[in-house]
């Protein structure tokens, strides 16, 4: 029987006559070289394969979840960071007002009153 190497399928087709060695998997999409074996070698083939799905969108989960925590800590970065920017200009804002004089205080707080 003929088996895909990938998935462990039996669903194959030879696409190209000529080309006794191109073979297509209907089920995983693979092409290229098949394999002759029987129902024991098909089962196995096709654990693996099933195992290497799981695996393969375990990591995916996990990238997408690590992605997401990433964009999460940089958005609290930039927000800290936006916050203490604007702390130091109030800061630098009440040590400018600090250096007026007892003049120019007064000057404003008539403007002020007016």
């Amino acid at each position: 029987m003929k088996i895909c190497p990938r998935c462990g399928s039996k669903n194959v087709d030879w696409i190209i006559p000529q080309n006794w060695s191109v073979w297509e998997c209907k089920d995983c999409d693979y092409t290229g070289p098949i394999i002759d074996g029987d129902e024991k070698i098909a089962k196995e083939i096709k654990e693996d394969y099933e195992l290497k799905l799981k695996i393969e969108k375990s990591k995916s989960k996990k990238d997408k979840k690590d992605k997401k925590n990433k964009e999460k800590t940089e958005n609290q970065e930039k927000e800290y960071e936006e916050t203490e920017c604007e702390e130091t200009k109030y800061e630098e804002e009440i040590e400018c007002e600090e250096e007026l004089t007892d003049e120019e205080i007064e000057r404003r707080l008539d403007e002020l009153e007016i």
